[in-house]
Formats: structure tokens, sequence, C-alpha cells
């Protein structure tokens, strides 16, 4: 039996792992960014468009009046 061979196999080996967490670690990165966008665009289509006139104003918010 020659150890040389016997070396590079285990190196292939922890180097598939790594990949694979590689791999993993990046579908998990691309999901919670999916899930964020998500998020952000639930909260963009929640928010009220504000209401403007023929004159462009914008009317239907609230003001504060007190001097």
């Amino acid at each position: 039996m020659d150890v040389s061979k016997a070396k590079p196999q285990q190196v292939q080996q922890v180097q598939a792992t790594k990949r694979a967490e590689q791999v993993q670690q990046t579908q998990r990165r691309e999901a919670q960014v999916q899930a964020e966008q998500a998020q952000t665009q639930k909260a963009a289509e929640n928010k009220p468009r504000p209401n403007v006139n023929g004159q462009g104003q914008t009317i239907g918010t609230r003001l504060n009046v007190t001097a």
C-alpha cells in the first residue's frame, strides 16, 4: 500500500465537505435576502399613497397647525 495515495483522498473528502458547506451557506444567504426583500415590498405596499388634487397639492395628510 502506498501512503502517498491515501493522503490525497482525505484532502479531497475535506474539500468536498467544505464545498458543500459553502453551497449551503450561499443558499441560506439567498433565502434570507429574498425574505428581506419580500418584507420591504410588503411594507411599501401597505403605505398609503399621498393623494394629489387637481392643483398638485398633496391632501389627506395630517398637518401640524400649532404655531
